[in-house]
């Protein structure tokens, strides 16, 4: 099984904490929707500021992953990723009283995260239960492309944000003129975004790890 547990960075500083606790859990229950298929356990709020969940594979899981963060923004998020097994039935319903391993990886990964955040612009790390040589590559990725977001202006995240929407998760499948007329921008305009911002590269990267990580998660099943 693959653990996520994330949690909204400096709740606490937050002006209207409720309505941002009330917006996440908005977004959790879009995400419990709309890929039900992908998730083991739905994504549940554990505390007033934290959630989890339990996917079956990694197939979308940074894509989902990304939905969340950016239907959230200007709050920021940050995850921890666990890959292991459960020592405990789990509630499809709802990621609440399943133990293990999956667990106590994401766990382990998300404080990870908090003392090393790599100046506010890491916001994602991997731990699993047994030792996997590609597991450091994989979080040195989950690094640069957090840094490559962190760069990207506001009219950059509107084409992403709308890559999301459409579901796309293969950069050779995006229609240039689609998206385009949803932004009501020119195709040329779209380009020089896509070329200034390195979306496409940054997809690719995302779904190589996807893959990588489905490839250790196949050693628990």
């Amino acid at each position: 099984m693959i653990a996520v547990i994330g949690d909204i960075i400096k709740s606490k500083s937050i002006p209207d904490r409720h309505k941002t606790q009330q917006d996440l859990l908005d977004v959790l229950q879009h995400i419990n929707q709309r890929h039900q298929d992908l998730l083991a356990s739905k994504f549940t709020i554990t505390l007033g500021d934290e959630f989890q969940g339990l996917f079956k594979c990694s197939d979308r899981l940074l894509h989902i992953l990304d939905e969340i963060s950016f239907a959230l923004r200007p709050i920021n998020i940050r995850f921890g990723i666990g890959v292991g097994t459960l020592t405990t039935e789990f509630d499809p319903s709802r990621s609440m009283g399943a133990d293990g391993p999956a667990y106590w990886k994401a766990r382990e990964a998300i404080e990870y995260v908090h003392r090393n955040n790599d100046y506010g612009r890491a916001n994602i790390h991997l731990s699993v239960e047994e030792p996997d040589d590609s597991v450091n590559l994989i979080n040195q990725i989950l690094k640069l492309t957090a840094l490559q977001v962190s760069g990207w202006r506001d009219s950059q995240i509107n084409v992403y944000k709308v890559i999301l929407e459409e579901e796309i998760v293969d950069p050779e499948e995006i229609n240039h003129q689609r998206i385009a007329e949803k932004l009501d921008i020119l195709t040329s305009s779209l380009t020089r975004r896509f070329e200034s911002s390195g979306i496409k590269r940054y997809m690719s990267a995302c779904r190589e790890v996807e893959l990588a990580l489905e490839r250790i998660n196949k050693r628990y099943a």
